[in-house]
């Protein structure tokens, strides 16, 4: 992969990254708030549980919404300036670890998403391969 590839496939992906990143926060705190009302006000322990599931669900949107959104910064500063793409390159790294999780839970749990699995899995491969190509020729 070039060094102007791999420019360009942080610029894009790092753009995608940050729009999914503000998304996921919304629907993270949307959850949130949703599941600590049922939770509150439920009057049987399946609607207090099911809060529960949805406050958990919650926190777990909101730390992946801002690991996209921090990767999406960090790729497109790094598209920019190449001397700046250690954080880049370590939230590809995140991402890639999340994405490898991700999939091997669909697969494992038989879900029908996989195919959302492996486009996110094989974005943070292509986002790991351009921040790892531009690091080299960094050094």
């Amino acid at each position: 992969m070039t060094l102007e590839t791999s420019k360009k496939i942080l610029k894009i992906f790092g753009v995608i990254g940050i729009i999914v990143g503000i998304l996921g926060i919304i629907v993270g705190l949307a959850a949130l708030a949703g599941g600590g009302v049922a939770a509150s006000v439920g009057t049987s322990d399946d609607e207090v549980g099911l809060g529960a599931v949805a406050v958990i669900a919650g926190v777990v949107m909101l730390i992946s919404g801002i690991v996209s959104l921090l990767e999406g910064i960090f790729s497109v500063r790094a598209a920019k300036d190449s001397s700046k793409i250690m954080p880049a390159w370590v939230f590809a790294i995140i991402g890639l670890i999340s994405g490898a999780i991700s999939f091997i839970s669909n697969i494992s749990n038989g879900a029908s998403s996989i195919s959302g699995a492996i486009l996110s899995f094989a974005i943070s491969v292509l986002v790991f391969m351009a921040a790892n190509t531009i690091k080299k020729s960094n050094q």
